[in-house]
């Protein structure tokens, strides 16, 4: 149940804007709404009231140690330890899914690394640098890749320019001062999203390859694992082009892959394998299912109502047409809701009790002029208050 007042502005929120929590003004009207038992019973949610008062000090302080004892308390009991594949971890959506995917493809045609190993280092830098056209590396970093040769896979990036750096420079640096490697062909952020994407599908990624069952296997079967289930849909079914993954994953040919999709079979990775023409077929498993990117949810559509006045007359006509010969009948309804209630009704109650165009409608203006003859009338007053509507000078006198 929602105040509105007569000046409050009807401008529709643009759909960039964040909606900030609304509170009302403090007052008595307020006070008797949020503790209004009638309210309550008809299911009827009231925005809560302005922000409680600054404690004191004393209070504060007494507030803070409360908290950390708390803290302590919770510190203390035994936790259980949650298994790594129990733990919940943001899945990706079909925004990041497509991101990485086209991310992916790029760093292919250009052909960023010839080995595995080489490709998978390409990705991670890719990943890192989409949005700056630089990424900082660390020899920590290429540690946790578990590259064969790190000195050979960065070779094969800097000597054709596509990362601009030298190898002994990423591999000598540290936390403290990491080697910052270029990426021109990244140079302007040309897929123009947010760091929250870039670092959901960075994050998915390397979550992928430390995944359990790809513990200790080298890194082109890591590599097809991933790239298989970046491209398995929600439900888990994978359907891609042989020669697509051979060449997103930088493998010898088909056969290597025959040899690597048998593998992830094996491990459980991948079921129900089978050849399609040209492509590969096969399903993630119960395990590695929850890698598949997750839809969004079909959109709540908007609450809309059906005119309920002719839209082809001015406004103000239709207002006088609804109000005329009525207003010390609303003034009585108002006066007997504040006596069931103990507090005014909103805007919206008194429009479904009087059957004018809700707030849902497109001829919702109609009511907010309703409103404005009733208190220029004198048959209403309260407005601006938050609940505050009660009967005016004009309306009967034991309403009041």
């Amino acid at each position: 149940m929602t105040q509105h007042t007569a000046t409050s502005d009807a401008r529709d929120p643009l759909p960039d804007e964040i909606p900030q929590p609304r509170f009302h003004r403090p007052n008595e009207d307020l006070a008797a709404a949020m503790g209004c038992a009638r309210c309550k019973e008809q299911g009827v949610s009231v925005p809560p009231g302005g922000a409680p008062e600054r404690l004191t000090n004393a209070e504060a302080k007494r507030a803070k140690r409360a908290r950390k004892r708390a803290r302590e308390e919770a510190r203390a009991r035994p936790q259980e330890k949650i298994p790594a594949d129990r733990r919940r971890v943001p899945r990706m959506g079909p925004h990041h899914a497509d991101f990485f995917r086209e991310l992916w493809e790029r760093v292919a045609s250009e052909g960023a690394g010839s080995t595995p190993d080489s490709r998978l280092l390409a990705l991670t830098f890719t990943l890192r640098g989409a949005l700056k056209g630089w990424a900082n590396f660390t020899g920590q970093d290429l540690r946790v890749l578990r590259l064969e040769d790190a000195h050979a896979a960065l070779g094969d990036l800097t000597s054709s320019g596509w990362l601009g750096t030298e190898p002994e420079t990423v591999i000598e640096s540290d936390a403290a001062n990491p080697a910052r490697c270029g990426l021109p062909s990244l140079d302007g952020n040309t897929w123009k999203i947010g760091n929250g994407v870039r670092s959901r599908a960075s994050g998915w990624f390397s979550r992928t390859l430390a995944h359990k069952k790809l513990r200790k296997k080298p890194n082109r079967l890591r590599l097809v694992a991933a790239y298989l289930a970046l491209w398995a849909g929600p439900d888990g079914r994978i359907r891609v082009p042989a020669a697509d993954v051979v060449a997103a994953c930088a493998l010898t040919g088909t056969d290597e892959l025959a040899e690597l999709l048998t593998w992830l079979a094996e491990i459980s990775w991948v079921e129900g394998l089978g050849v399609e023409g040209a492509a590969v077929a096969a399903s993630l498993t119960e395990v590695t299912l929850p890698l598949a990117y997750e839809p969004l949810p079909e959109p709540t559509p908007p609450g809309t109502a059906p005119a309920t006045t002719p839209l082809d007359v001015p406004v103000a006509d239709r207002a006088r047409d609804l109000v005329s010969g009525r207003g010390e009948r609303v003034a009585r309804w108002v006066g007997a809701y504040r006596g069931e209630h103990g507090h005014g009704p909103s805007w919206s109650a008194v429009s479904e009790a009087f059957g004018w165009p809700p707030r849902q409608a497109p001829d919702h203006d109609v009511t907010h002029e309703v409103f404005r003859l009733l208190a220029e009338e004198g048959w209403l007053t309260g407005f601006g208050v938050p609940f505050g509507l009660r009967p005016g000078p004009g309306g009967p006198a034991a309403t009041r």
